[in-house]
């Protein structure tokens, strides 16, 4: 791994780290020298194979669980990255859940769930982190929003509610500390091709990818290189905003 890479020195914490879209996100950190905290709720094996993976190219990482909606896990994730590494330069709330029903079906249960996982999980998150790139006045917030936070989805009421909610709180914090230095930015893709891709059925999944006027279902690739892009010095004019790896089925 090259020491010249465009993350080369800085620290990047991922939530829901251990497959998918962060994993995907992680190793392509890694590959450009950032130092990885890999976080997981259940699946520990996923996640060290996420940090074997980029030790095997060279980079440094390590996994913590946590469950993001909790104070407690959430600080002592933070402390552990910060013992290990010294500070978090790179924040990434990608950790999410899947699930749909008919609102007149759906259990408060349900809806609680999802506001915690996705809303909870981003606040308590970023609360933890911003103190230290208050400190150093610099840091890179990136929030994983999906097109159902634009758009809406029929059946996906309690996650439209927090994706369009994930991306008012990135516009709110990043008019808040921008001259501090932070950059806070949305990533809204849409259906991408992880193991949640086969969370719809066949016919459903294929008739709202064939009306994307880009004709495909995205890629993971295509997402980790909009989360480059946010991160890196590329980057570095553009606060507030979503953007949307999505072939087309949302137009911002």
């Amino acid at each position: 791994m090259s020491g010249m890479g465009r993350l080369s020195g800085k620290i990047a914490l991922v939530t829901g780290g251990s497959r998918g879209l962060g994993r995907g996100i992680a190793e392509g950190f890694a590959a450009e020298g950032a130092k990885l905290v890999v976080n997981y709720l259940k699946d520990e094996k996923s996640a060290n194979a996420v940090v074997d993976a980029i030790k095997r190219d060279g980079g440094e990482a390590i996994s913590v669980r946590a469950d993001i909606g909790e104070v407690e896990d959430v600080k002592g994730m933070v402390d552990a990255a910060v013992k290990r590494f010294g500070t978090i330069d790179i924040l990434v709330n990608n950790a999410g859940m899947l699930n749909s029903f008919k609102l007149a079906d759906m259990s408060v249960e349900t809806w609680d769930n999802m506001i915690k996982v996705h809303l909870r999980g981003m606040f308590l998150c970023t609360r933890f982190v911003i103190p230290h790139m208050l400190k150093q006045k610099s840091g890179k917030i990136i929030n994983m929003s999906g097109t159902f936070g634009v758009s809406g989805g029929a059946e996906f009421t309690h996650m439209s509610a927090a994706k369009a909610g994930m991306i008012g709180f990135t516009r709110a914090l990043a008019r808040e500390v921008g001259h501090d230095g932070i950059n806070v930015n949305c990533i809204a893709p849409a259906i991408i091709r992880t193991d949640l891709y086969n969370f719809m059925p066949d016919d459903v999944r294929d008739s709202i990818v064939g009306a994307y006027p880009l004709g495909r279902v995205g890629e993971v690739e295509d997402v980790v290189a909009t989360a480059l892009f946010l991160a890196t010095k590329e980057g570095a004019y553009f606060t507030g905003q979503t953007l949307c790896p999505a072939g087309g089925d949302v137009m911002v």
